[in-house]
């Protein structure tokens, strides 16, 4: 059975940040989305009451190497959210391959820019109650959880957001450019090969010899099957 969801349930905001004014300010440019934002102290031991259940999205302000090393891994292993990380801009050629990182902003950003990344990476538009079914596969898309025969799927937010692509398209080709585009972002600076490497790894994670969804177009790109 399908569950009910409830769509006018607020956008959950966590921004984990050290006590400033700037960050003070931060929070109050992220309630400007209409969305409930909750603080933590970056220094805190314990993130889980906050990250539970998993926010709309996170932001993180990431001072030095110590915190990007630790906090992202930390956040995520609670939290299937997105994270949008604010680092300082010693930083910046270090966050890229970071594990756990979807998107980045340097420290100082236009408010602006942060609640368009944050917005992206929310997927805040009015049709975020709505649930995808394909066949035995369910994608909540209020909750960033995805189901395979009632069973919860444990997927990585860019794992996630491919899937949800295609899903929401059955039957339409779309080439890997226009992937790395919708999924990735016009920021991103890796080559087309990661979309490869996410297929697979979407697959091993969804498909079974009872259950089939992504076809490969050769030279072309990928598919939702339009059949499930």
């Amino acid at each position: 059975m399908q569950r009910q969801v409830n769509t006018t349930s607020p956008t959950r905001i966590v921004v984990i940040a050290s006590p400033s004014d700037e960050n003070a300010s931060l929070v109050e440019e992220l309630r400007m989305l209409e969305a409930e934002v909750s603080e933590v102290d970056v220094a805190a031991e314990d993130f889980d009451a906050a990250l539970r259940p998993s926010p709309s999205a996170v932001v993180v302000v990431l001072q030095n190497t110590e915190e990007l090393r630790t906090l992202p891994s930390r956040i995520k292993a609670i939290a299937h959210s997105p994270l949008l990380a604010i680092v300082d801009s010693g930083l910046l050629n270090l966050v890229l391959p970071r594990t756990g990182v979807d998107d980045f902003a340097l420290i100082g950003a236009p408010g602006a820019e942060i609640r368009a990344r944050v917005r992206r990476l929310a997927d805040l538009n009015p049709d975020s109650g709505d649930i995808i079914k394909r066949g035995d596969l369910s994608i909540d898309t209020a909750n960033c959880e995805v189901s395979l025969g009632g069973h919860l799927i444990e997927l990585t937010f860019k794992e996630y957001e491919l899937l949800k692509f295609l899903a929401a398209n059955p039957g339409r080709v779309h080439s890997r450019d226009v992937l790395l585009d919708r999924v990735w972002g016009y920021d991103y600076y890796g080559g087309d090969r990661t979309v490869d490497v996410h297929v697979r790894r979407l697959r091993s994670k969804i498909e079974n010899t009872s259950h089939t969804f992504i076809d490969t177009v050769r030279n072309v790109g990928y598919r939702f099957h339009k059949d499930v």
